[in-house]
């Protein structure tokens, strides 16, 4: 047990601060964030400007919009927010915007619209019946009967601050609705409409999600989202720990920010694991023991998202021929893209840590990696140039290193030079030779941890 906790209390507590399943809405908790977090608000007060957040799956975008949505909508209601499917449309969506802000049940009817727009004077007329388990497409919503709406609506609650979050947009696949959200944006930035959209979506840069329409990115805040650094990762752990009155001491607080891969949701998912094993532990404690922390990461990888458990088991449903190890080296190191000769490099490193007795020669192991591109193996690698390989999901990256942990590997041990303080003590279990990039410091904590 946690002293002078009681169940309930540890519940409140752990869940104020760690959210692995729900986003986060609450700027306190939300680490890491500062400088995205100016800059959105800073692009909410400007008048008819849009925010994209993107980034990889995974790395918190829906929190951002969610944290920002809430400090800026005003008292009187919550923000609007809405997440896409690959049949979504600029029609459904602006219907569900219309219904929401309007006090209606979006999520749970279809509209019947029709619309006229004045000339020179927006207006519009809307008329709606709720069909519950609608089966029937809607008609169409065109830009300027969207816009029309939407400026009645902001004229009838001008004092009020709106904000509407349309998450999961890379989900659209039709090219020609990303094209009306497109011109949508320019529309709300040439008419002024005093709502504000923060769109969330996965990719690399805001061209992949709305191609190549010029004319709207002049009205955009792009919002890029990099995965969190160490500092956040440390933060996250250290302010649950705090707040439950322990303390998680230096190899397991490592080892959880090493893991996660600066996805927030790994943090929040192992260090709830971690606490439930403390709490539930009949001897009273206040730091976690190695026991502990081994028993929260095989809890997590029980409840890691079912699409990456799928995708590490198809990739390695052949690990008699070494699947499994070639992405365990694949995961062993902070570069996103490596090259082969570095993969190599540690799978020799790991082959040794388990001694493995025969291991794979270098055309077996390239061999496994083409593989792993393939179709057969779920395409859960990547690569943009000959020799050069990366996950095709970053996020992956950190589900293999979770995997690998719960099989007593500890992977990414190069972070420890650039990150180790003066107090980490840290050793990878069964290890026999030091990994590449430590500094001598480094490899003397290693030969001699502190237990």
């Amino acid at each position: 047990m946690i002293p002078n906790l009681s169940q309930g209390e540890f519940v409140a507590s752990l869940h104020r601060h760690l959210s692995p399943t729900a986003p986060i809405q609450s700027q306190e908790n939300l680490y890491g964030r500062e400088t995205q977090v100016r800059a959105i608000e800073q692009a909410l007060y400007a008048p008819g400007r849009t925010i994209f957040i993107h980034g990889d799956r995974g790395v918190g975008k829906t929190s951002l919009a969610h944290t920002v949505a809430f400090a800026h909508q005003s008292a009187r209601g919550e923000p609007v927010i809405l997440a896409c499917t690959p049949g979504t449309t600029f029609s459904s969506i602006i219907r569900d915007v219309v219904n929401a802000l309007q006090g209606e049940d979006h999520r749970a009817s279809a509209l019947t619209q029709t619309a006229k727009v004045g000339v020179g004077v927006a207006s519009y007329e809307i008329e709606h019946t709720r069909h519950r388990n609608a089966t029937a497409p809607v008609s169409a919503v065109d830009l300027n009967t969207a816009v029309a709406a939407l400026l009645r609506i902001a004229e009838a609650r001008k004092n009020e601050q709106m904000v509407v979050v349309i998450d999961e947009f890379d989900r659209i696949t039709s090219q020609a609705e990303r094209t009306h959200f497109a011109d949508f944006i320019k529309q709300v930035a040439d008419q002024r409409i005093g709502i504000k959209f923060v769109f969330c979506g996965v990719a690399e840069s805001l061209e992949k999600l709305l191609g190549a329409h010029e004319s709207c990115y002049r009205y955009i805040a792009s919002i890029q989202l990099p995965r969190l650094s160490w500092d956040a990762r440390w933060e996250i752990i250290d302010g649950a720990a705090k707040a439950l009155g322990v303390v998680v001491d230096d190899h397991p607080r490592f080892r959880i920010a090493a893991i996660s891969d600066g996805f927030p949701h790994y943090v929040h998912l192992v260090c709830e694991k971690l606490f439930w094993e403390m709490f539930d532990d009949p001897d009273g404690c206040t730091k976690p023991t190695i026991e502990h922390y081994r028993a929260a990461v095989a809890q997590s990888v029980l409840g890691i998202e079912q699409h990456l458990q799928k995708a590490y088991d198809h990739a390695t449903m052949k690990n008699s021929d070494g699947y499994e190890e070639v992405l365990w080296a694949v995961a062993d190191h902070s570069d996103l893209v490596r090259s082969s000769d570095s993969i190599y490099q540690s799978y020799e490193n790991i082959a040794i840590t388990l001694d493995i007795d025969q291991p794979m020669d270098r055309t077996t192991f390239s061999t496994r990696m083409q593989a792993l591109k393939s179709p057969g193996c779920g395409q859960i690698l990547a690569s943009n140039r000959r020799g050069w390989y990366q996950f095709r999901e970053s996020i992956v990256r950190g589900y293999v290193r979770l995997r690998a942990e719960e099989k007593g590997l500890e992977l990414a041990l190069d972070y420890a030079a650039g990150t180790a303080t003066s107090t980490t003590t840290w050793r990878p279990r069964g290890a026999r030779r030091s990994r590449r990039g430590m500094t001598a410091q480094d490899l003397e904590r290693l030969r001699n941890p502190q237990q």
